[in-house]
């Protein structure tokens, strides 16, 4: 009976990942993300249409979250602390009242539409939270995770992550299972444990996982090294689930400990094909609990297109209001309530425990169900395109009068042609800045220190936040339409990430960079700079200037 039941299962993920691979080339092919392709074929061959899988959607959920939690330790890898402290608690403070809003909001329509409290609430709650694994996809494919607001809608995205556990709790108070103190008994021991565990995984992350990486690389054993990985990822989440978290916030937090260790890059290169196998395997997954019978009789597919675009409009809606209140730019603000204006795959959770109380009915977590496969088929689009969809809400809503003409720090960078992109605004930035300007250029700035971002804006220059060896930043910059960019960075290896970049994105563009030692020149060259600058001959010439005017007994120019 064992084997029959796994002889099913390896067939049906066989069908899955086969049928995602077809539609998801097809997509790719006609310019959608490869996402919607799984979620089609998730549709295709499950139970509502094909009936191709014997598996039920739920078991396949189970080992498919496998993907997910891969995909945020490969993010939390990305992100050493110091880049973390970047992102501050402007995000933070956007995920709880994201959180608290939304579900205010839609209790308020629950309950004008005649439902009661509880099942406001948990209707609320569920639309509340949007999907980590989809816009997390989508923002590491644009190279957009370390942009303004890929930052901010990761950080909201997290706290989502993390208010599951006292949104589960709420159901479980409302379906009169337990009394008010043993709901706050159990958040406040959920509290202690969620801070042991973010204690020893940060103890152990440091102390224990460098040296055994460490000793397994001397081995030379290619092998060890990716079965370390996968273990490190796997166990992190394993216990996080272990202690009522949700798997993948276990596997992030791994990432984050690990991230300024240096085996991660080697870490997430081993992890990537395992990501990509289990990932597409979810979002298939998530495809099959559509019910396309049920939604295709009477009017319900109608019911669901309406409430799927409600959703989408409220949450877009709710989001770029708080973020606004948070004095996020404005363009910033809606690009990532485009980001996470759908229902996320942990609603399903919340949707499920209230439905076994009865707090909602099976037709009701139907529509919930089958719109937000809907909003999720709609996250390449918004999320890919948030950027320019951003932009031109914006020029509409100036046009309007219902928001102020954007500064220079937060203007739109679509229209920009034959300008000078400049990387790094430290001494040696600033120094081309002033030339640049004294000459009639005002170039764009690409920075990632947050302090100076705000300097250079209140000084109304041109200014990216973020990390300009991620293409999305370069794109958002310009790159492909500017003349020139010069690279200030004093960090080689930097700057040769940052060119690799940029020729790949315009082969024709004229780059220079500066290099701290002449020995470096052949890296920066071969990486594709047209100039470089040495700072070895740039001090020695001054220098014998100098002291030649000394010589001569001439004050030397300033």
């Amino acid at each position: 009976m064992a084997t029959m039941e796994f002889g099913t299962m390896l067939g049906d993920i066989v069908i899955l990942l086969g049928a995602a691979s077809l539609l998801g080339m097809l997509c790719e092919r006609i310019g959608f993300s490869a996402i919607i392709g799984a979620l089609l074929a998730g549709v295709l061959v499950g139970p509502g249409v094909l009936h191709a899988v014997a598996t039920e959607p739920k078991d396949m959920e189970q080992i498919a979250e496998i993907g997910v939690a891969l995909l945020l330790f490969t993010i939390g890898l990305e992100l050493s602390r110091s880049r973390l402290r970047t992102y501050g608690l402007q995000g933070v403070r956007g995920g709880v009242l994201q959180i608290v809003f939304t579900i205010a909001c839609t209790a308020g329509v629950v309950l004008l539409l005649g439902g009661g409290m509880s099942m406001a609430l948990v209707v609320g709650s569920m639309i509340a939270i949007s999907s980590t694994a989809s816009v997390a996809r989508v923002l590491t494919e644009q190279a957009e995770l370390d942009s303004q607001h890929g930052r901010v809608s990761m950080s909201v995205l997290i706290v989502q992550d993390l208010a599951i556990v006292p949104l589960l709790l709420m159901v479980s108070f409302l379906g009169q299972s337990t009394s008010f103190n043993d709901v706050a008994v159990e958040l406040g021991g959920r509290a202690f444990w969620l801070a042991c565990f973010l204690a020893g995984i940060f103890l152990v992350g440091l102390l224990v996982i460098p040296r055994i990486f460490g000793s397994t690389a001397r081995t030379g054993n290619r092998d060890l090294p990716i079965v370390l990985a996968l273990v490190t990822c796997l166990l992190a989440a394993w216990i996080a689930w272990l202690l009522g978290f949700s798997p993948a916030l276990g596997a992030f937090v791994a990432g984050l400990v690990l991230a300024d260790s240096p085996y991660a890059q080697q870490i997430r290169a081993d992890v990537l094909p395992f990501k990509a196998v289990f990932l597409t395997l979810f979002f298939a997954s998530i495809g099959m609990l559509a019910d396309v019978p049920w939604l295709l009789s009477g009017v319900n597919l109608w019911i669901v297109l309406g409430v799927a675009a409600a959703i989408i409009l409220g949450k877009i809606l709710v989001a770029g209001l708080v973020f606004r209140f948070l004095r996020i730019q404005g363009r910033v603000s809606i690009a990532s309530a485009l980001c996470l204006a759908q229902i996320g795959e942990f609603s399903f959770v919340i949707g499920t425990a209230a439905t076994r109380r009865e707090l909602i009915s099976n037709e009701v977590f139907q529509v919930l169900t089958s719109a937000s496969l809907i909003t999720l088929l709609m996250v390449p689009l918004l999320v890919g395109r948030s950027h320019w969809c951003s932009s031109h809400l914006v020029r509409l809503l100036v046009g309007l009068r219902l928001m102020k003409e954007p500064g220079p720090e937060g203007e739109s960078l679509a229209e920009l042609e034959d300008h000078v992109i400049l990387v790094g605004a430290g001494p040696a930035g600033r120094s081309v800045l002033e030339r640049l300007r004294v000459e009639g250029r005002e170039p764009v700035i690409i920075e990632m220190n947050p302090r100076t971002v705000r300097e250079l804006g209140r000084e109304e220059h041109r200014v990216v936040l973020g990390n300009a060896a991620r293409g999305g930043i370069l794109v958002h910059a310009g790159v492909k339409r500017a003349r020139a960019l010069i690279v200030t960075l004093p960090d080689t290896k930097a700057s040769v990430g940052v060119i690799e970049q940029a020729r790949n994105l315009a082969p024709e563009l004229l780059i220079a960079a500066r290099a701290r030692y002449k020995v470096h020149n052949h890296l920066l060259v071969e990486a594709g700079a047209d100039v470089v600058i040495t700072e070895e001959d740039q001090v020695g010439d001054v220098l014998g200037e100098v002291m030649i005017e000394r010589l001569r007994g001439n004050a030397p120019a300033e």
